[in-house]
């Protein structure tokens, strides 16, 4: 495990270094914001107080993030283009429990009779992806590194370094609060992206799949730097 979280780190230095070298000269691209949900959101692991309480319920909240997407490649009229981007996602969840059961340090059994666990993972991540501008007229003006098109389409790979905020509401002093599966770095692929500009030349809708961490679906907003 150690050395997969090595690797991680190594790989989103190098991604990092590689983009920032590249874009020296050439500041093209965008940046967007946007909504989604992940598989931290649905596969969490609740198990330390969903097996011992008497009802668990599970707030889900919607994944928030940031991210900038930058042209790697020469020249304005290429239809596939080489990209570098980063970005960082928060997402978060509340699990509230009722006569939570636990052994206390003496032995015996206590009943807390209300809990609160709150989970909040963050991560940040870059990634290297390959587009293609779909719409072949000559007299479309780009948008710096991209073309404005009605379509640009795109996939590709990402490595993520995550850290966690934890709140716990309990009278069991040994609860595992981190039992719901904790991972420092994630790798992602994205199998389908989606930029549009249908109303402004510097203003689109963004929508994304993909597998792994951060998110498995996410759609928002794109501005043109």
């Amino acid at each position: 495990m150690g050395k997969l979280h090595l690797s991680g780190l190594f790989v989103l230095g190098f991604l990092f270094t590689f983009g920032v070298h590249a874009q020296v000269k050439k500041m093209d691209g965008l940046v967007s914001a946007s909504v989604g949900y992940g598989q931290f959101n649905f596969a969490a692991n609740i198990s330390e107080l969903g097996d011992s309480s008497a009802t668990v319920s599970k707030s889900m909240y919607p994944s928030l993030s940031l991210a900038g997407d930058f042209s790697l490649t020469k020249g304005t009229r290429k239809k596939w283009r080489v990209i570098f981007g980063f970005g960082i996602t928060t997402q978060s969840l509340t699990v509230n429990a009722t006569d939570y059961k636990y052994t206390n340090q003496m032995g015996g059994i206590t009943i807390d009779p209300y809990v609160s666990w709150s989970i909040t993972k963050n991560t940040i991540g870059a990634r290297l992806m390959f587009s293609y501008n779909l719409q072949k007229m000559r007299k479309v003006k780009k948008v710096f590194g991209f073309r404005k098109t009605n379509c640009l389409v795109y996939g590709g790979i990402s490595t993520n370094l995550n850290w966690y905020a934890i709140k716990e509401n309990t009278t069991n002093v040994n609860f595992n609060k981190k039992s719901f599966g904790d991972r420092l770095t994630e790798y992602q692929l994205v199998a389908f992206g989606f930029t549009g500009f249908p109303f402004r030349k510097k203003v689109g809708l963004n929508f994304e799949l993909a597998y792994g961490g951060p998110y498995l679906v996410k759609a928002g907003i794109v501005f043109g730097l």
